[in-house]
């Protein structure tokens, strides 16, 4: 039952003849901010050292890197970033100093809290009887996170890449999530174009892309929101 890439009205037609009642959601920038974001000590050490990057750039540029790796630091749980191919990608001489810079600064935060939209969007999801998994690539903390911003209780399942040692766009991350609700299809939300929408594609689920920076405005092929809000308005007038 996969989306078709040229009609992105697939998915909510499906909501609108209740072929699907799961939700699947990511964590990092769809329901959980966290400061900085990924790809920001990236951004802001290139554009200290003089180079003329843009904001989006650089985001794209990791997003893409992400997009086409499947097997996490298992100890982390992430996949380690190669900034010889990252800076390939921005156009920029993968010089061994840059390289080796860029490889110390750490993508992860212990600053994190929920959007706005976030509670408000699960609360009526749960309320109209859908099941909600949450597929993240993540280390062993989003149970602790989960916990602290008190979201535990909308989800039925957290499947982490750090327990499966898969990270997304890997579609068996996806297919483990279904097996866990019990449910053949399902509508997969996340924010990364590279990683969520192409591995929920890949696995045959019904992606919608959250672009709340604006990032992704040549994403046609999908439905694309800039907020949560935007989602739930559409499927509460479904």
């Amino acid at each position: 039952m996969q989306i078709s890439e040229d009609n992105p009205t697939d998915v909510f037609n499906k909501i609108k003849k209740r072929c699907i009642d799961t939700i699947l959601i990511d964590l990092g920038d769809t329901l959980v901010h966290f400061e900085p974001r990924f790809y920001e000590p990236y951004y802001e050490e290139l554009k200290r050292l003089g180079y003329n990057v843009k904001r989006k750039q650089v985001f794209r540029a990791i997003a893409k890197y992400l997009g086409e790796t499947h097997f996490p630091n298992p100890d982390v749980g992430l996949p380690d970033l190669d900034f010889s191919q990252i800076l390939y990608y921005l156009g920029i001489p993968p010089k061994t100093e840059l390289v080796k810079r860029l490889s110390g600064i750490s993508m992860l935060s212990d600053r994190y809290y929920l959007f706005d939209d976030s509670i408000p969007f699960l609360e009526e999801i749960k309320s109209r009887g859908f099941k909600i998994g949450l597929v993240t690539n993540s280390t062993s903390k989003v149970y602790k996170i989960v916990e602290e911003l008190q979201i535990k209780k909308y989800l039925d399942v957290i499947v982490s890449s750090y327990d499966l040692k898969l990270v997304k766009p890997h579609p068996k991350i996806f297919y483990y999530a279904l097996s866990k609700l019990g449910a053949n299809d399902a509508i997969f939300i996340g924010d990364l174009y590279e990683v969520d929408v192409k591995g929920a594609m890949r696995a045959g689920l019904s992606p919608i892309l959250l672009d709340r920076e604006g990032f992704y405005d040549d994403i046609k092929n999908v439905p694309v929101y800039s907020n949560l809000l935007e989602i739930l308005k559409w499927i509460k007038n479904s």
